[in-house]
């Protein structure tokens, strides 16, 4: 799975949550701005991570916590340098000075963290996701500043942890036993999400045949929450018909209908906010005009309706319309589905793009 994009279209949380449901190994390379930073994963698991905005290296955290002094990290430096085969220095710390393996591993866990919900917080910039073989106990090539875990932290865990910080209204601490009852609640719910349709969604997205077979796949992903949807490619301020599923006709075929079918977007319509905030949005469509064009090829469009935006470079290239809940509730099942649109919109970008006359 190779993954890049703008962090506008796909937020931390959805990456970090998508490269551990694929259990991959590999750098994740973020930049916004001037600052920048990564994340290494080993089977779906955070080990090490570094930032711009947090230079300390693990010497000056084990001394900012008095586990040891200024002159022991230089020399478990100078140590370090000497070898002939490297070695992280929390091992040659805890060696040298009998420092439990576990309280460096607590600090460079509780830096990893803070560095990882920072990154969280980031809203613009680009990613880069490449597998890669990730030595997890770090070696020679590696920059002093980053941090490596020998147990990984589960992206999941960070997530939810960014959830509850940003839900919460002031500062507050989270306890281990707080974190463990909401995951508990989140496992729950992926069950019923349907996350193992996630993982093999994108599994076939990833085919590089898949070519026009992408409306294909998408809708029959919607069918898996919805009972009939169409995909519009948008172009400016129209919407023009190219595939559907669930719809009957009279006599006609519902293909055909389908991709002779133009919607303009009116600026209060559901249409225009999910281009407008580039995220799944329910509701009624509110407009006259365009209710009454997809009549004439869905029937009726009754006033709980879903519109999905796939988007690509910050654009939105095509919308989903939706409707037909079969089970409205399930919100991490839609969660999942948006998260396998923001890469659709990817590919579907390359799909819709005219080819370049030589």
């Amino acid at each position: 799975m190779s993954l890049q994009g703008r962090l506008e279209d796909l937020n931390i949380c959805s990456i970090l949550q998508l490269i551990s449901l694929g259990k991959k190994s590999g750098t994740l390379m973020l930049n916004s701005g001037q600052n920048h930073g990564s994340i290494s994963f080993y089977d779906g698991q955070v080990v090490r991570a570094s930032s711009s905005l947090f230079p300390q290296g693990l010497g000056t955290l084990l001394c900012e916590r008095q586990l040891i002094s200024l002159s022991q990290m230089e020399q478990a430096l100078t140590f370090q340098q000497r070898l002939r085969k490297h070695q992280p220095l929390g091992v040659i710390i805890s060696y040298l000075y009998k420092l439990a393996a576990h309280d460096i591993e607590q600090v460079v866990g509780d830096q990893i963290e803070q560095i990882v919900v920072d990154f969280c917080r980031w809203q613009e910039g680009a990613f880069s996701f490449n597998i890669e073989k990730v030595d997890p106990y770090g070696s020679a090539q590696l920059n002093p500043f980053d941090l490596i875990l020998e147990k990984g932290l589960s992206p999941q865990r960070l997530a939810v942890k960014m959830q509850l910080l940003e839900a919460a209204s002031t500062n507050v601490t989270l306890n281990d036993e707080q974190l463990d009852a909401r995951l508990s609640e989140l496992q729950h719910r992926q069950d019923r999400g349907r996350i193992t349709l996630l993982r093999g969604m994108l599994a076939e997205l990833q085919d590089p045949e898949l070519g026009g077979g992408i409306v294909l796949l998408i809708l029959r992903y919607a069918s898996e929450l919805l009972r009939r949807a169409i995909i519009l490619d948008v172009r400016g301020s129209r919407l023009v018909g190219l595939g559907q599923f669930g719809l009957t006709s009279n006599g006609h075929h519902a293909d055909s209908l389908v991709r002779r079918l133009h919607v303009d977007i009116s600026p209060d319509s559901l249409f225009a906010e999910a281009t407008r905030r580039r995220t799944l949005v329910r509701g009624a469509l509110n407009c006259a005009v365009a209710k009454q064009r997809l009549a004439v090829v869905l029937g009726r469009v009754p006033d709980d309706v879903l519109v999905a935006p796939l988007v690509s470079g910050g654009r939105v290239v095509a919308l989903l319309y939706g409707d037909g809940f079969h089970r409205s509730d399930d919100a991490l099942a839609f969660d999942a589905f948006a998260v396998f649109l923001s890469q659709a919109g990817i590919v579907m970008e390359k799909l819709l793009q005219p080819e370049t006359a030589l």
